[in-house]
């Protein structure tokens, strides 16, 4: 019995990928906003956001994301090279095929399960003349899926900051990247008479709706004590 027919001890590949998935809704905010100047940022991000079971989503989607970004199981990728060097190799020489596989699997094992068993796939269906697909062609469908990857884990964990009300602590990190305080600097506050005004407005017209000295939003529910004007320009 040959090396190679060792190597592949017949038994179906197990241990099928999973592929993470969000709503809609949610995978929407992680893509950048080409309507806007500044880069992606979270607190943007959760600005839709707004109800329990979608934020326990966002964090459920973050935990998964960066689970996917494990290296494929040992065992899986033995046995999927296997199979691909019986069904498209043409290599007789067991050492020679052993070496393949070796080398082969070393510089496929750190891809995820999903992306890699997905660019195999399109690696052989792609390949001229039935040609087994080389390392540099299943990369080139993986590289480029797994960054995407990383930066929707990234940008889900980063929201997930945003909802516990985390800031990051990274000296280097970019301004968009930084949560956001809850409150604005003094210097980016809107003036407490305009605040004031805006609020009596409101009442005015019979809204909900306030404003806060940082700039943002409220609504006011059934029962809510709303503070005076001069307690809001005191804000």
């Amino acid at each position: 019995m040959s090396n190679l027919a060792r190597l592949d001890d017949r038994r179906q590949i197990a241990a099928q990928p999973v592929t993470p998935s969000l709503p809609r809704s949610i995978a929407s905010t992680l893509a950048d906003n080409r309507f806007r100047s500044t880069p992606w940022n979270a607190a943007d991000a959760m600005f839709s956001i707004v109800s329990t079971d979608e934020r326990r989503q966002v964090a459920d989607g973050a935990r998964a994301y960066r689970a996917s970004l494990a290296p494929c199981p040992r065992d899986w990728l033995k046995k999927r090279l296997s199979s691909m060097a019986l069904a498209h190799g043409h290599e007789k020489d067991p050492d020679r095929v052993t070496a393949w596989l070796q080398e082969t699997g070393r510089l496929l094992l750190d891809l995820p399960h999903d992306i890699l068993a997905y660019s195999i796939d399109e690696a052989i269906k792609r390949s001229e003349r039935g040609f087994m697909p080389v390392v540099g062609q299943i990369r080139a469908i993986a590289d480029p899926l797994v960054a995407t990857r990383r930066e929707e884990a990234y940008r889900l964990e980063a929201m997930v900051q945003v909802m516990d009300g985390r800031t990051r602590g990274d000296a280097d990190a970019k301004p968009w990247e930084r949560v956001v305080a809850a409150v604005a600097p003094e210097a980016d506050r809107i003036p407490a008479a305009d605040i004031a005004a805006f609020n009596r407005n409101m009442r005015k017209f019979g809204t909900a709706m306030r404003a806060r000295a940082d700039g943002s939003t409220y609504s006011m529910g059934p029962g809510d004590r709303e503070p005076d004007d001069e307690a809001t320009s005191n804000a």
